[in-house]
């Protein structure tokens, strides 16, 4: 859910370049460019502990800020066409979508 009063010590535009790098970066020192949502999460947790987000003088990790601000983590990826979200039986898996705009084929059915 994304709230109106927005009350962060952080621009909205910082956070947001700061989440999709932070998200590129896992998923290239990762193989084949992929990760299991759940890991994912945890090593966003990780690498932004020294960050000092708040939220009314609170202080809050970054995987809190993605879901108040973008409603999610499959959200704010689901945004973006460089990453792909890939379902598998009982994992999601989050994948750097390395697909060309001229690898795409577009079909019109009449």
């Amino acid at each position: 859910m994304v709230h109106k009063n927005y009350k962060w010590n952080i621009s909205k535009e910082k956070g947001t370049n700061f989440v999709f790098n932070i998200i590129q970066t896992i998923l290239i020192e990762k193989q084949n460019n992929s990760i299991d949502l759940d890991e994912l999460l945890f090593l966003i947790n990780n690498r932004s502990k020294s960050m000092n987000l708040m939220n009314n003088n609170k202080k809050k990790n970054l995987t809190n800020y993605i879901k108040n601000v973008f409603g999610g983590i499959i959200q704010f990826i689901d945004s973006y066409d460089e990453f792909m979200i890939l379902k598998k039986t009982n994992k999601t898996i989050i994948q750097l979508n390395n697909l060309e705009m001229s690898d795409w084929i577009f079909v019109e059915e009449d």
